[in-house]
């Protein structure tokens, strides 16, 4: 009996170790809570560079489950990225990413992009509207509905027999957008027509000092904006400043930011959306009464604002008014908030590079014409304009310096793409930002603005150079590419081109003392990528 009395003591000493205080159980919490992330970050680290079980790419290391890489998606992409680019030593490694259960893959390797663009049936962006529709442009159930007719991958539930936006809306956009049609030249005429008109206001004989970025903004967001919704819209400082102020967090409400961490921004949506709303209810009773082959008037613009106005008067109540401003704003977010931050750039890059500026102004002067009525400031032969060789390379070397767009797609069914296996559900995101200012494919110099990339090398050979350039414009996407590729593009070149040859023919330039701005490249993948800062420069009409 006696023999168990040094065991319970034994036992007694034991416990006593383990001191229950609020300091131990805390340490406790700490330990037990800790254990999970440290045990789901040692696996995955153990495991990273291998594919997964089913053949998909690497996920890097992370800590917490099931949020798994979230947090870093929510900051800086382009550090994100760029870290995972120094780990490899060079691009081209794919990675699988996760965020509260969802897999984002990350493809780098420009033929995988490709690839990715032609695996259409399988990968699609469709899925996204809702998702783009309802975040970044604040549009309706109703909106998201219409969009949502036919499209591959969306749950077409309730949706059978109603008429198909989209695919009206790609007909007319190829009608009146793309290269040789009536539509592209009218707004690329009434373009040039706007910016003249507004340099006019804004300039004079002597010169006057500018902040370069802000005062090309300015310029354009008005002689753009008319081109392609005529007179109606109101055009002036109150939605120029709402409109940027909403752009300028538009990554963050992709990313769902709160407003607390974004003031202002959702505010200032609101307002460029009333903005459009008042249009809608000015000009809605005018669409019926203009001929259908009028390519541009003053109260629509141009013809495919106009089609595009009745087509939603068949799909949308009429009083469902942030409906039908949602759904223009997207269009016109698409037109001012990618062409102008590019337009920055290029003409940055020539009047700061040295040679540059006195080349083009040698290549241009063929392809000036006369004033139009109204201004003295010369116009262009947009046919010629756009196809000179040495204006196109600093067009092409500007995009690939200052622009920053993704091909987000989701996959619908599980598709292989260079040996790796995209599951069902997924959302892969081509990078091409990363590609386009890769030394690999680049040179040394990638960073650097060099126009010369673009043309034939003196004494290279004519079959090696087209090779050469070929390959580049391969590594080259700001528009996108896929069947959803930027359906503006052509005017988005037309009216970059047309600007710079303005500015370049027509205006002395003092930039003494100043340089090109640095990119901020914090906005990567939302297009048009804005500078940090601005710089200062002086101009005059000659």
């Amino acid at each position: 009996m006696n023999s168990s009395i040094p065991i319970a003591d034994s036992i007694r000493e034991s416990l006593s170790l383990i001191s229950i205080t609020p300091a131990s159980i805390a340490l406790y919490t700490v330990l037990a809570a800790a254990l999970p992330l440290v045990y789901t970050f040692a696996i995955t680290t153990l495991n990273d560079g291998k594919p997964t079980k089913d053949g998909e790419p690497p996920v890097p290391p992370y800590w917490i489950p099931f949020v798994g890489h979230a947090f870093s998606l929510m900051g800086s992409l382009d550090k994100l990225h760029n870290g995972y680019r120094k780990a490899d030593g060079r691009l081209g490694r794919p990675r699988t990413l996760l965020a509260f259960g969802q897999k984002i893959y990350l493809i780098t390797n420009p033929s995988s992009i490709l690839l990715m663009w032609r695996k259409g049936k399988t990968v699609v962006f469709e899925p996204m509207l809702a998702y783009v529709m309802k975040n970044l442009f604040d549009g309706t159930d109703s909106c998201i509905k219409v969009l949502s007719v036919g499209q591959p991958g969306v749950d077409q539930t309730g949706l059978e027999g109603q008429i198909e936006w989209a695919k009206i809306m790609h007909k007319w956009y190829i009608q009146e957008l793309n290269p040789g049609t009536l539509g592209l030249e009218s707004m690329t005429n009434v373009f040039i027509r706007e910016t003249n008109m507004e340099l006019e206001k804004h300039t004079g004989k002597e010169f006057q000092q500018v902040d370069l970025f802000a005062w090309i903004k300015k310029i354009m967001f008005v002689s753009s904006g008319r081109a392609l919704y005529g007179y109606k819209l109101r055009f002036d400082d109150e939605l120029a400043c709402n409109f940027w102020k909403w752009d300028s967090g538009f990554l963050e409400l992709n990313k769902l930011y709160p407003d607390f961490m974004i003031p202002g921004v959702r505010a200032a949506r609101s307002k460029v959306l009333d903005e459009f709303t008042r249009w809608y209810l000015e000009v809605k009773d005018s669409a019926g009464k203009i001929d259908d082959d009028v390519i541009w008037e003053e109260t629509f613009g141009a013809r495919l604002i106009r089609n595009r106005f009745k087509l939603n008067a068949q799909v949308l109540a009429a009083d469902d008014h942030k409906a039908h401003a949602s759904i223009h704003l997207s269009l016109f977010w698409g037109l001012e908030a990618n062409a102008i931050p590019a337009t920055s750039w290029m003409i940055a890059y020539i009047l700061f590079t040295p040679g540059v500026y006195e080349k083009l102004k040698t290549e241009l002067a063929p392809c000036l014409r006369a004033p139009v009525e109204g201004t003295s400031l010369p116009t262009f032969d947009v046919d010629m304009l756009i196809k000179l060789p040495y204006l196109n390379a600093t067009w092409q070397e500007a995009l690939r310096l200052g622009v920053s767009s993704l091909s987000p797609r989701i996959v619908l069914e599980d598709t292989e793409i260079d040996g790796y296996m995209y599951k069902k559900g997924g959302m892969i995101q081509g990078l091409s930002p990363l590609v386009q200012l890769e030394e690999e494919y680049w040179g040394k110099d990638a960073h650097e603005y060099k126009p010369e990339r673009w043309l034939p090398y003196p004494g290279e050979d004519p079959a090696v150079s087209t090779k050469r350039i070929r390959e580049f414009q391969s590594k080259l996407r700001p528009f996108g590419g896929g069947t959803t590729v930027c359906p503006g593009r052509h005017f988005a070149a037309q009216e970059i081109q047309a600007m710079v040859a303005v500015l370049v023919m027509a205006f002395e330039w003092d930039t003494a003392g100043g340089k090109v701005p640095e990119i901020n490249r914090d906005f990567f993948g939302a297009g048009g990528l804005p500078a940090k800062g601005d710089v200062t420069v002086k101009l005059r009409r000659l």
